[in-house]
């Protein structure tokens, strides 16, 4: 069984004798032999007719004799036929017509010896080509044998993690495509084992970054709360600031849940988006009204500035979270004072929005880090935790936009989403 089945722990087949070459070796041999037996009898049949056929002509040739020549007796053509009579003009006779004497003195025709020959010529050719054949299915199958050993080990080596080897196939053999393809999916595996490394740092990174994020305002919220019980006289103004302290910190924890659970479910792919038509104008109209008190309490005029029959193809609810998210950084950048204008034009390919700010802008090493997760810019504000731009360019990336930015130090800073219309 273990020649059958191959070594148990290594996977290897059953060696050069395996069950396939068997078979086909036995197959082989069965129809050479079939092939070569129906050669024989056929010649052979065909040689036996031949004789047949003369020895009627013979009976004819001696019946028309002893017709014509009735005082001939049988003994003297017995003789004649089998040779104890002179018969030198007879088989120059015989031999103008193609049949000659062989040495038993039995009359066989040439054709008949060209047959017979022929019949032992295609016996030995049968034998040699079989012997041939087989010498080239063994070295065949042996060729064959090592390059699948070497494919078993090669997968052996892949599923320990070792994914720097070569397997492709220069020779156009039936296992080049199995090679190939076992290439192709080693470097698959390859790539795929690097993302998740990659995503288990990034990972651990974030939880970091939640913990170190969550861990500041809870300290401030346990330190409050402690005042508050341990100071049963505090003076009411003092009293209500924490309160009010508490509430804000508690706000800003409750948002980043939020926020965290949201670009979670976008990490899993748990979230369906919906794409539906969707007036820009109108979506837009909505955001601004959510961040009218953000916009009066920071003293910014919002500014909107485009037609009514602008339309894009998204899902509501995760667009106005997205640019939700991209306002509100602009009205957190922008001076007392000042505006913020949100603008959209569109042309055959594209559909852009571009928010602007006219605040203290971001310097160029800041700008690649803007969308990184928790990345907070030094013109951050304190309760900024990072997390809004990375989730508006996850949103926004998942509908088939794009996502950019400039921005010019003391100057402002200019936010381009552009929905490409072939999506």
């Amino acid at each position: 069984m273990a020649d059958r089945k191959g070594h148990p722990e290594t996977g290897e087949g059953g060696g050069f004798w395996n069950r396939e070459f068997r078979g086909l070796l036995v197959l082989t041999g069965l129809l050479m032999l079939l092939g070569m037996g129906g050669v024989w009898l056929l010649v052979g049949n065909y040689c036996a007719l031949r004789d047949r056929e003369q020895l009627r002509a013979v009976a004819a040739l001696l019946n028309s004799v002893l017709e014509k020549y009735p005082e001939t007796s049988e003994e003297e053509l017995v003789a004649i036929l089998n040779g104890k009579a002179e018969s030198d003009r007879g088989e120059r006779l015989l031999g103008q017509y193609g049949m000659f004497l062989n040495r038993e003195g039995i009359d066989i025709s040439g054709a008949d010896q060209i047959l017979r020959r022929l019949q032992a010529g295609l016996f030995l050719w049968g034998a040699a080509f079989f012997c041939v054949l087989i010498l080239v299915l063994v070295f065949y199958f042996r060729r064959r044998q090592r390059e699948i050993e070497e494919l078993c080990g090669y997968v052996r080596q892949v599923s320990r993690g070792n994914y720097n080897i070569d397997v492709t196939g220069n020779r156009d053999t039936e296992l080049s495509s199995l090679k190939n393809e076992l290439y192709k999916v080693t470097v698959l595996l390859k790539e795929q084992a690097a993302g998740a490394v990659k995503s288990r740092r990034a990972l651990a990174d974030a939880m970091a970054d939640i913990s170190h994020q969550l861990k500041t305002p809870l300290t401030s919220v346990r330190v409050l709360t402690d005042n508050l019980l341990e100071n049963e006289g505090m003076e009411p103004d003092v009293r209500s600031r924490f309160l009010h302290e508490i509430s804000g910190q508690l706000s800003g924890v409750t948002w980043l849940i939020n926020a965290l659970l949201r670009i979670s479910r976008l990490d899993a792919g748990v979230v369906q988006m919906e794409v539906r038509s969707l007036a820009l104008r109108a979506l837009l109209e909505e955001v601004c009204s959510r961040l009218e008190f953000l916009s009066e309490l920071r003293q910014v005029t919002l500014r909107l500035k485009m037609e009514e029959n602008i339309r894009i193809f998204g899902d509501d609810g995760w667009l106005k979270e997205a640019f939700l998210n991209l306002v509100k950084n602009a009205l957190e950048h922008s001076y007392s004072g000042g505006e913020v204008e949100i603008m959209a034009e569109e042309n055959q390919v594209y559909t852009q929005v571009s928010i602007r700010d006219y605040g203290e802008g971001v310097d160029v090493e800041e700008q690649r880090h803007l969308f990184e997760r928790f990345y907070r810019g030094k013109t951050a504000g304190k309760n900024s935790v990072g997390i809004g731009l990375a989730l508006s360019k996850e949103i926004i990336g998942r509908q088939g936009g794009y996502i950019s930015m400039e921005s010019v130090r003391g100057k402002g800073t200019v936010f381009f989403v552009k929905f490409l219309k072939c999506h």
